[in-house]
């Protein structure tokens, strides 16, 4: 099989090159777009904590096991504090399941955050992704669940929802009106999982709370918004200039997002955000950064100062400890299961992946 491969590369080489080179990076004109300016460190001391989180799963016959990590990480005067959360379970076989694992890591995430604003004095907290991306995804259920089952979800268990929210425990709250739900729907996944995406709209809401403490930074990105191209603006910008620099910000208003969002809808909708792009070292990776908040270009100039004083190799090293620390194998996901005992008697695996 590779040595066709191999062989296959060997006589499509030259025209898959003229392919990239048709590309047209060049045609694409950056010059208004990206500002080359060295980035002093700063010289002030800023609290910066970052945060992770990383979500696996395991498919067995009757069910899917998955785990969750999370963490904040912070320099204190005392040396690296941190704060962790985990969890592992089981989950049924249905068509929501990455977009309800994937809530459940931001849930994470965002109380983990929480945590640390609440627990030590944050200047600035760093998520690596992307906040806007995670609030205004629209999820399935929201479309396919009848609107009095949602209107009875939102009644009853909505209250009750956000009274449990006190809680500094890091965890999927509306998971313990999963009974209660159950017993009052005959199908109630569905119900669960619309309950599920509340919680991560208020959770969201509780983070934007703190405004411009918050940097959400992504190390790749499809985004065209600048240049409306088939190419990546990330790609443009990357092929325009090697140096340190950033680009003008863009300002994207969650108002212009066509549907309501069934929580907090005016504060949501109320919600700005900056989006631009930034190269911390020469010759090191573009990163994409949005801020909750309408930030001016003085304003990215001195946060990019502070976040430079913290980084190595064009990167904040913060974020790249959490994200070292959190992530879950799939080796880690074997042994995890092997703990729990997903095994028959003869020591065959219920299970074939």
């Amino acid at each position: 099989m590779l040595d066709s491969l191999y062989e296959k590369a060997l006589k499509k080489r030259d025209n898959i090159q003229k392919k990239v080179d048709g590309i047209g990076y060049s045609k694409v004109d950056a010059s208004r777009q990206w500002v080359d300016h060295p980035l002093k460190e700063n010289t002030h001391d800023v609290s910066i904590a970052a945060g992770d989180g990383s979500i696996n799963k395991r498919k067995f016959l009757p069910f899917i096991f998955y785990a969750i990590d999370a963490e904040g990480v912070i320099h204190t005067p005392h040396g690296l504090e941190r704060i962790e959360s985990s969890d592992i379970d089981i989950i049924s076989h249905h068509k929501y399941v990455d977009d309800r694992l994937r809530s459940y890591m931001g849930i994470f995430e965002i109380k983990n955050a929480l945590r640390m604003f609440a627990e030590y004095d944050v200047d600035l907290f760093l998520f690596d992704g992307s906040i806007l991306g995670n609030l205004i995804r629209p999820f399935p259920i929201e479309r396919e669940l009848k609107e009095q089952v949602k209107e009875r979800i939102r009644e009853k268990y909505l209250p009750l929802l956000e009274e449990e929210l006190k809680s500094p425990d890091v965890e999927i709250t509306s998971s313990k009106f999963e009974d209660s739900i159950a017993a009052e729907f005959t199908n109630h996944t569905e119900p669960v999982i619309y309950l599920e995406n509340l919680e991560n709209l208020l959770v969201i809401c509780d983070l934007m709370e703190q405004n411009q403490k918050i940097v959400a930074i992504s190390k790749t990105s499809t985004s065209t918004e600048y240049f409306d191209s088939k190419i990546p603006d990330i790609a443009i910008f990357d092929m325009y200039s090697k140096k340190q620099g950033y680009s003008r910000p863009r300002y994207s208003n969650v108002s212009e997002v066509k549907r309501d969002f069934p929580v907090r809808n005016g504060f949501l909708k109320g919600l700005t955000f900056t989006i631009f792009y930034a190269r911390l070292e020469d010759h090191k990776n573009i990163l994409k950064f949005e801020l909750p908040y309408h930030a001016t270009e003085e304003d990215i100039k001195k946060l990019l100062k502070s976040i430079k004083k913290i980084s190595a190799e064009g990167y904040p090293l913060l974020l790249k400890k959490a994200h070292n620390d959190v992530v879950i194998r799939k080796n880690d996901l074997k042994n995890l299961s092997k703990i729990i005992g997903f095994l028959e008697k003869g020591g065959r695996e219920m299970l074939n992946e």
